[in-house]
């Protein structure tokens, strides 16, 4: 979404940037606190930015294409960035219009969209939809497939294709953690906690018709975002556990989602318990 080379989203790009930079090497040790106090000076930044543009509702959505840009290079920095753009959207005067509404309205309005439209399900690249002669309809709908004369006769496409199937599900993870953490934090309306119940539904069943990866994983990093806050029953919780238990004995299941559900097991049955976008992307984890 957006564009990365747009003058708006180059600023609250650089906002976000600035922000995390002094959150990870400023003269201080990292700390809830020291977050929220970066956060509340960014967020004087980006609401007079907002502000003094031109369009601020475009701004609005720069900001956020903003977030998945930066949060691309640095996942951890999601919470940073939400938290920033949330304190600014409370600094936003009546005259600051856009499409949900004034002032805050405005700014919540673009965020609660953006979750809506980013964070339903993974869809691949748009210039790579169209389905493989002789795939199976029930290969996994995120993971290419390419014909040996493809690779020998078109590498530079096919090698292209590939990263931009990775960009593409980079961002779909980071979107799905967007989601978890914004219920977590309270930022989204109530109906996106059923949204997100149905999206564990529907990743856990691995052999449901349109089953991909890239939604599982951005399902299991969903749920560890906001499992506490959540507030699903016992009983589905058990059911869930029951279903990710099987994944690490099954046969045919890749490690990625072996190593997904272990992570998300800890969590269900040490909590469950909200994780923050520092604790989703650690890097020994995040690898797989």
């Amino acid at each position: 979404m957006g564009d990365p080379n747009h003058p708006y989203q180059l600023e609250a790009f650089n906002i976000f940037q600035t922000a995390w930079l002094d959150l990870q090497y400023g003269q201080h040790t990292a700390s809830p606190p020291v977050l929220h106090d970066i956060a509340n000076q960014a967020a004087d930044r980006l609401a007079a930015a907002t502000e003094a543009a031109e369009n601020p509702g475009s701004f609005l959505y720069s900001a956020l294409s903003a977030i998945v840009d930066h949060g691309s290079q640095s996942p951890a920095s999601l919470d940073l960035m939400l938290q920033t753009y949330t304190q600014a959207a409370k600094q936003l005067p009546a005259s600051v219009s856009g499409g949900y509404g004034k002032g805050m309205d405005a700014a919540m309005g673009e965020l609660n969209w953006w979750i809506a439209e980013e964070a339903d399900l993974f869809s691949p690249p748009l210039q790579f939809t169209q389905e493989t002669p002789g795939q199976s309809s029930t290969c996994d709908s995120s993971n290419p497939q390419f014909q040996e004369r493809d690779v020998k006769d078109r590498q530079a496409d096919v090698l292209d294709r590939t990263q931009e199937w990775r960009k593409e599900r980079v961002r779909w993870t980071l979107m799905s953690a967007a989601m978890g953490r914004c219920y977590a934090l309270d930022l989204v309306r109530a109906n996106e906690g059923k949204n997100a119940t149905a999206q564990v539904d529907g990743a856990l069943d691995i052999e449901g018709a349109g089953w991909s990866e890239a939604q599982f994983v951005g399902a299991t990093v969903m749920l560890r975002a906001c499992a506490k806050s959540l507030g699903v029953e016992t009983i589905k919780v058990s059911e869930w556990v029951e279903k990710l238990e099987a994944l690490l004995w099954r046969e045919h299941v890749s490690f990625t989602v072996k190593s997904h559900s272990e992570l998300l097991l800890r969590n269900l049955r040490g909590g469950p318990y909200d994780e923050t976008s520092e604790q989703l992307f650690q890097m020994k984890d995040w690898l797989f």
